[in-house]
């Protein structure tokens, strides 16, 4: 049986930039998933923003983490074919602000951002002319930038397979053993592997305790987002922050990639994995965000959603296990996680060659993108529908997406998506304004004839089909 150099559990944006960064280097690894698809947790559920890093605390694992991840990101996006909208970001305030910012400024200063200032309202309105009444301060900051967390971690991931990476969907272990070598097993299978790295977000203490290692002090703290319609995402031209807190970076109201406008997130603390959406706490974001932006409009909100994120006192876990040999944590990857995903691969990466990891060259392969009509030309739509009519016929209204992207996405993806959810992440595909209302039954249609499957077999989201009956027959029902 083949043993990995290393086995890295938990797909999400952090496990995922660390397989990239092992197989990158020439080190034999295999990424763990319990789940059906790589990000599925807090990496698909955020704010989509490259911090600058001004916010953390000096002398912190995060600071160093985020400056170096910011600095990081645009090369790897470049590389695998995904935008990096350098936006800058503003932290605002009223009138009694100036000298917080100052403090944050200072702050940024020590921890190695470049490109900040403090502009005062007339600047500040020349940058975001909606801005509410009582802004009169800011600190604006040049590297910060907002990218699609959840296409960059399937990039990423996919980037990895196709330089000989190993990816293991739907494996939930059930037991790790330590003899000479690391034997994982689902029960049904064993993957062998030299060194294991726990990425395992919310789930970190399960894996620690199939090792009999520490149990770690996570929190679990939940954000909740609205997102408004692109008729909106004009609004503003970059993130918007109000003064940090001891609960975090607060609520913010920003562009999407994709240019949509985002409101959120709060920060709840909770006892159990789960998402709802408070509406109280809906109504507390939209009185936040109003206090700093004027003209938020949001009988256009599309969508609730909620992530959840976890913490482990007040910095990032990144360090071999102080009881078990060969095995490294790196847990407690809360904002700003997302930016130091990057950085965090390349400290573990270097942390394992200082414990005996061999690494080698090797001939890179790039990752082969999907076809994305919106980076086309009319011309050159027009010859590939010549070609397959299929590009022409159209399946999300909203997004504007065709049968031909879809059936794209699942013939050539190395991580063919098993669920409606799995090609909305790829493609956006139920992620306009209708949210999938008469999509849906189309995508359910096409993806039960390409799998051969009956379509109530088909996945929504999650492993359980929501579909029970025919859809000209009974509709769709959630179980």
């Amino acid at each position: 049986m083949k043993t990995f150099d290393v086995a890295i559990i938990g797909a999400g944006i952090t496990g995922v930039c660390i397989f990239d960064k092992l197989q990158l280097s020439g080190v034999d690894s295999v990424l763990i998933e319990k789940g059906e698809d790589v990000c599925l947790g807090a990496s698909k559920a955020n704010s989509g923003i490259i911090h600058a890093g001004y916010d953390c605390e000096e002398g912190t694992i995060k600071a160093f983490h985020n400056v170096r991840g910011n600095k990081l990101y645009p090369r790897i996006l470049r590389r695998v074919g995904e935008p990096f909208i350098k936006t800058g970001s503003l932290v605002v305030g009223d009138e009694t602000s100036k000298d917080k910012l100052i403090n944050l400024y200072k702050r940024g200063k020590v921890n190695g951002v470049k490109g900040m200032k403090i502009l005062e309202r007339k600047k500040l309105l020349k940058l975001e002319p909606n801005l509410s009444e009582n802004i009169k301060y800011g600190l604006y900051a040049k590297t910060a930038a907002i990218f699609s967390p959840y296409n960059a971690t399937t990039a990423i991931c996919e980037e990895a397979i196709a330089n000989g990476g190993v990816l293991k969907l739907n494996y939930n272990i059930s037991s790790i053993k330590q003899g000479s070598c690391f034997t994982i097993s689902n029960g049904k299978e064993i993957i062998k592997a030299k060194y294991i790295i726990n990425c395992a977000g919310a789930q970190a203490n399960e894996i620690n305790d199939l090792l009999e290692d520490e149990m770690l002090d996570i929190k679990l703290v939940k954000g909740e987002y609205i997102l408004l319609d692109k008729t909106e995402g004009k609004l503003v031209n970059r993130p918007i922050f109000p003064l940090p807190t001891k609960l975090g970076k607060g609520i913010l109201v920003l562009p999407t990639e994709a240019g949509n406008l985002l409101c959120g997130p709060t920060a709840v603390d909770i006892d159990k994995y789960e998402t709802s959406v408070s509406m109280d706490n809906v109504d507390y974001i939209k009185k936040s965000t109003s206090n700093m932006v004027n003209g938020l409009n949001f009988k256009k909100s599309i969508k609730l959603y909620a992530g959840v994120r976890v913490k482990i006192e007040n910095d990032f876990v990144i360090r071999f296990s102080n009881k078990v040999k060969n095995y490294f944590l790196v847990a407690g990857i809360c904002s700003p996680g997302l930016t130091s995903a990057p950085s965090i691969a390349q400290y573990v990466l270097d942390e394992l060659v200082k414990s005996g990891l061999k690494t080698k060259k090797i001939e890179f392969v790039k990752r082969k993108q999907y076809v994305n009509l919106s980076k086309l030309s009319d011309k050159e739509i027009n010859k590939l529908i010549k070609k397959d009519k299929s590009f022409g016929k159209v399946i999300c209204r909203c997004e504007n997406i065709t049968e031909g992207e879809i059936l794209s996405v699942l013939k050539n993806s190395p991580i063919r998506p098993l669920t409606i959810e799995g090609i909305k992440r790829r493609l956006r595909v139920t992620m306009g304004r209708c949210q999938g209302s008469f999509c849906t039954p189309n995508l359910i249609c096409l993806v039960a004839k390409f799998y051969n499957i009956p379509e109530k077999e088909v996945v929504v989201r999650g492993k359980t089909a929501l579909v029970v009956s025919n859809i000209k027959e009974g509709g769709i029902y959630d179980n």
